[in-house]
């Protein structure tokens, strides 16, 4: 009680007296002495405690601080909280799944970030539900409808939040289901980030539950792992233990292989007899597939082992037997681009189904496209905006006074009209294209699906590419990147119009002169003509 009292004392006059009370206590406990036993007089000529205790006294010298003492000693702020509360926090799951679901937290990035970061700084665990909501959330807000500019999207990826959120993914990766694979390949095409480390987690579940998906999903798989630019070559990737994966490279044509068997039966669900089935395959969704075989160049693909039944006409088939009029293909969104698309990547490269493919999409369907490409398809498909790597590439250009056409169409030489852009057109022919897809590993960079396939065509049609990466070209500095293009100029044969130099060359607008004598403004105006008669 004596060192209760003490403790409660809180103005600065009995502070003082508690202090020098507990200094004398101290020095005052009941140590025997030489020659005296200790009891009532083992205390001689020191005072007592019980002079504090009112009566009561204390035999042992004291070792610690009691709570009481360290309490009073404590900030206000700080007794408001009770660290020492058994009851556990709520779970606060429910409350941010309903926030990433808010109408003012759906259309904004930032707000989602935010709701992310609320949700891991909780104290908890992270829940896998949260952050693969928050992942597809960012990635619809950026999917092609979006009005958002590449730029932002660029912004969005490089913020640490959004890296944080895919490294939360990665680790967690084991809890996933399977069941999210699709949705989180889908919002990686969209945001165009390879997520390399969580993506063999995602390509397994797609493997092994081949036959189980939907035809609608194994459609929108396909698109997005083309996108990604995961078909083709070989596909090995970095794991966050050093080790590397095994190869992924024939899956997309195993998707493929699965998709063309269910066109071929004509069960749109196509499912194991155990599952339930689906809602009708759209235009929409067999057009994706068609577009991404054309992406990985997988023309020779076959719906049976004896590769007599090519998977490509099939598919155009099946999305030009959903068109019966023209104002349905008028409103059938991307559909159309990747009709068209397809339509000339194969009259360009010449695979072996060139015919088969022509002869499955009617010809009133391929003049209709045909004279709706330039004003209502390939404007609406343009990405909004500018690229982060593409402005700071072309200020490479200027610095190096390299003349360079920025998104310039190109094709053959009798094509009508032009259905693809070049990043950066330089003569004599030479197309620069810049790569901002994360590599798969350290050191081993490789573009999207829809750069590869660009880079085919402006190769059939005669130009020199130069793919510039932007894991190798984030870390140069400015004079190196001036190097490179001037060595990219020597290794391309490149050549420089003079003419078109002095017809660009910028001409003083005002006369130069020195601060204080600048030319006086013309305070002099000629008088308006007056109306003739006429």
């Amino acid at each position: 009680q004596a060192f209760t009292w003490l403790a409660c004392c809180s103005t600065t006059h009995f502070s003082r007296m508690a202090t020098r009370a507990l200094a004398n206590l101290l020095k005052t406990a009941a140590v025997p002495q030489c020659g005296v036993k200790p009891g009532l007089h083992g205390h001689i000529g020191r005072p007592s405690l019980g002079k504090f205790c009112r009566g009561r006294r204390i035999s042992y010298t004291p070792t610690m601080v009691s709570m009481d003492a360290l309490r009073a000693r404590q900030p206000p702020e700080l007794l408001q909280t009770d660290v020492f509360r058994t009851i556990p926090p709520e779970d606060l799951t429910p409350t941010d799944l309903a926030d990433l679901a808010s109408s003012e937290v759906m259309t904004n990035p930032a707000k989602v970030l935010k709701i992310y970061r609320r949700h891991v700084d909780s104290g908890v665990d992270p829940e896998a539900s949260v952050l693969i909501r928050a992942f597809a959330q960012l990635g619809f807000l950026f999917d092609p409808n979006s009005f958002f500019s590449t730029a932002d999207r660029q912004l969005l990826t490089a913020h640490k939040d959004f890296k944080s959120l895919a490294h939360d993914l990665t680790k967690m990766q084991a809890e996933l289901p399977d069941a999210a694979a699709p949705l989180l390949l889908y919002s990686m095409a969209c945001l165009e980030y390879r997520c390399a480390p969580l993506l063999p987690r995602l390509l397994d579940a797609v493997e092994e539950g081949l036959s189980n998906w939907r035809t609608e999903a194994l459609t929108l798989i396909l698109h997005s792992m083309a996108s990604l630019g995961l078909g083709g070559e070989p596909l090995i990737f970095d794991l966050m233990d050093g080790s590397r994966s095994r190869d992924y490279g024939q899956l997309c044509k195993k998707v493929a292989e699965e998709i063309g068997r269910r066109a071929v039966c004509g069960e749109e669900e196509g499912l194991a007899e155990a599952s339930s089935s689906t809602t009708e395959v759209s235009v929409q969704d067999w057009s994706h597939a068609a577009f991404a075989l054309t992406m990985n160049g997988d023309y020779d693909v076959s719906a049976d082992p004896e590769g007599a039944v090519p998977v490509l006409p099939l598919l155009i088939a099946r999305a030009c037997e959903q068109i019966q009029e023209k104002e349905e293909l008028e409103n059938s969104g991307w559909a159309q681009f990747f009709l068209y698309q397809t339509l000339y990547c194969v009259d360009v490269e010449k695979p072996a189904c060139e015919e088969a493919v022509k002869r499955a999409m009617p010809m009133w369907i391929q003049e209709w496209l045909h004279y709706r490409w330039l004003d209502n398809i390939v404007l609406m498909a343009q990405p909004q905006g500018a690229d982060g790597m593409q402005r700071d590439v072309d200020l490479s250009l200027k610095r190096t006074n390299t003349q360079a056409l920025l998104n310039c169409s190109f094709g053959r030489d009798w094509d009508e009209q032009h259905c693809w852009f070049a990043g950066f057109m330089l003569e004599p022919k030479v197309a620069l294209e810049c790569d901002n897809m994360l590599p798969l590993g350290p050191g081993r960079p490789r573009p999207s699906g829809w750069l590869s396939l660009k880079s085919r065509i402006l190769r059939k049609v005669g130009f020199q590419v130069v793919m510039l990466h932007n894991c190798f070209w984030g870390h140069l500095s400015e004079d190196q990147k001036d190097e490179q293009m001037l060595r990219i100029r020597a290794d391309v044969g490149y050549r420089h119009n003079k003419d078109l130099e002095k017809r660009r060359k910028k001409t003083r607008q005002e006369p130069h002169t020195y601060k204080g004598i600048e030319t006086k403004r013309k305070d002099w105006f000629p008088d308006p003509a007056a109306p003739s008669d006429e």
